[in-house]
């Protein structure tokens, strides 16, 4: 009898530890998913690592009801098919980021990526020079590795047209396996998740040469039993100069392949929607939003310094900021609760 028992709880412990990535589980060109958009204050849970964990995110507010589709694409019949040559696949996740790799059964590669950011437009990577691995087959729980990686940057800064080369390195592992919370009741048992942060280094050239870095830092949810695609995604991709200071730019993107419970409406989406022109600007810019009676907006240098601070702002509102340096700064608002960043250059 206890060798039965032993017997049974041995399958149980092999069957839980099964789930890896690897060649035979990837998503084939075809595969599509449709996601519901999430409130970017999702928490991404960092520390919630190990194995036996719960991620619950049953209580996920939505962004009224907007959905975003991941689909797998055959890389040679996209528009950037020709800055990819030598790519196979596509993952794309619909407004945000689409991957462009390779595979074989020992690891994923990926070419590049192209990022839709609303400060620089379509930024375009292409690693070249050496692509970066992104999985190393197969993949489970404690798995890890960093690669190294190099190419080049193609976008537009503030108006201008930049190409820089760029460096990077990337950081990948299985850091939890447990049971994901999502609404409706839903339980998924035996997921894995999937981290990658990857940091691009590269240069601008704008009022000088500035050392800039972009930061992706991804999880990825896996139902592998059910699902060769992620069933959530926490996104959050930074720009900043290169060595610390406030960020030029952070965009959240979060995603569900369970639908919320509870949403936020058109207006919530819109509280947190400014522009600051002209930009670039000799000192005086003039804000242009629906701001709350509370609306506030700060203003820090490279440092993370606040330099200038608007209280009751409203629509129209000018400020002169003509007596700070020239260079690029940060616009932190603070609209109905919600908190949204973006760059201004002083020229």
């Amino acid at each position: 009898m206890k060798k039965q028992l032993l017997f049974t709880a041995l399958l149980f412990s092999a069957a839980t530890q099964a789930q890896q990535l690897d060649l035979t589980n990837e998503p084939a060109i075809g595969a599509t998913q449709t996601m519901y958009l999430l409130d970017t204050l999702t928490d991404a849970y960092p520390n919630i690592t190990g194995t036996g964990v719960t991620w619950d995110y049953s209580n996920i507010v939505g962004m009224n009801m907007e959905t975003r589709v991941i689909e797998i694409l055959d890389a040679t019949t996209t528009s950037f098919a020709s800055a990819f040559p030598t790519s196979t696949k596509v993952m794309s996740i619909q407004g945000a980021i689409s991957n462009y790799f390779t595979s074989n059964t020992s690891e994923r590669s990926s070419q590049g990526f192209v990022y839709e950011e609303p400060a620089f437009g379509t930024v375009l990577a292409t690693f070249d020079v050496n692509n970066e691995t992104t999985i190393q087959y197969p993949f489970a729980y404690g798995d890890y590795f960093t690669d190294n990686f190099a190419g080049s940057l193609a976008f537009d800064f503030n108006g201008f047209p930049q190409t820089p080369a760029a460096t990077g390195v990337a950081y990948a592992s299985i850091d939890g396996q447990g049971t994901l919370l999502l609404p409706n009741s839903t339980s998924l048992s035996n997921v894995i998740r999937y981290k990658i942060v990857d940091t691009v280094f590269t240069q601008v050239n704008f009022i000088g040469v500035m050392d800039i870095e972009f930061v992706r830092t991804q999880y990825e949810y896996y139902d592998l039993a059910n699902n060769s695609l992620p069933v959530f995604i926490h996104t959050v991709v930074s720009i900043a100069q290169s060595g610390g200071g406030a960020a030029l730019m952070s965009q959240t993107n979060v995603v569900s392949s369970i639908a919320p419970n509870a949403n936020l409406g058109i207006q919530d989406e819109a509280a947190n929607t400014f522009s600051v022109y002209p930009n670039p600007s000799e000192g005086i810019v003039t804000f242009e939003g629906d701001f709350a009676a509370d609306a506030t907006a700060t203003i820090f240098d490279q440092t993370g310094r606040t330099v200038y601070t608007v209280t009751s702002l409203t629509n129209g509102t000018t400020i002169d900021l003509s007596s700070l340096n020239k260079g690029i700064y940060l616009v932190g608002l603070t609209n109905n609760g919600v908190e949204s960043t973006q760059t201004v250059v002083i020229k």
